[in-house]
């Protein structure tokens, strides 16, 4: 009986909806990757300096959002933060700030992993010629680690495009709340989950093709560069 009142039928309309679908995920994806990533760069600074306090500090940080669920992130950014602070986030706010500061607790993981692969004996010559741990970290670490820590950087990227199909739980009209507004209309889970499934997996397949390109072009560099040595 409750089919005899449903509309089934898909309209342009529907596609529409599914671009606006896409681009509130494409929206929360970038501006919290670019977000998390520069926040995670300077954290990452921070910890490889073994600055005190502020070292312990970032540790704390990233423990607590990187082994932490990111849906609880969400319900936390979302319902909590309103009630102990004068912030009080809409969907698409707290969907970017909380992938964002996820984000940056990996993004520090990668960035100084990379710092501490690189060879002590790079510190010691760079100190015999008298440069200071400014123009150490500038001119020869930070190019070097940032090689290193770029192909996995794209992958948490790919991997936190995926991840962004939680922030419909709290409200953000992205690919996966448009799902499941069109599967309540029409109930067809088999034609609307696919379809859905089909545009991120579009989506993080340019992703991981870029990355890999990335990283063949950073290896070419790196052979380049050992062989001229």
């Amino acid at each position: 009986m409750y089919e005899m009142y449903q509309n089934v039928d898909f309209t342009l309309a529907d596609l529409d909806l599914l671009w606006r679908g896409l681009q509130w995920t494409l929206l929360v994806w970038s501006a919290s990757m670019v977000l998390g990533i520069g926040l995670g760069f300077v954290l990452g600074l921070v910890a490889h300096a073994r600055v005190p306090v502020l070292s312990q500090l970032v540790t704390v940080f990233v423990e607590t959002f990187r082994n932490s669920p990111l849906l609880v992130q969400l319900f936390l950014v979302f319902y909590g933060l309103p009630l102990v602070t004068p912030f009080s986030p809409g969907p698409a706010e707290a969907a970017i700030f909380t992938v964002a500061i996820n984000t940056a607790a990996f993004t520090v993981v990668n960035l100084v992993a990379a710092l501490d692969a690189l060879p002590r004996g790079q510190w010691q010559a760079a100190g015999a010629f008298g440069l200071s741990y400014g123009q150490t970290m500038r001119y020869i670490v930070l190019p070097q680690a940032i090689r290193t820590a770029l192909p996995p950087t794209m992958n948490l990227a790919v991997s936190q495009l995926q991840t962004t199909s939680l922030v419909s739980i709290i409200g953000v009209a992205d690919l996966t709340r448009v799902g499941t507004m069109l599967y309540t209309r029409t109930l067809k889970p088999f034609l609307i989950w696919p379809a859905i499934g089909l545009i991120y997996f579009i989506l993080a397949k340019i992703l991981s093709v870029l990355a890999v390109r990335v990283e063949r072009r950073l290896q070419t560099k790196n052979s380049w560069f050992q062989a001229a040595a």
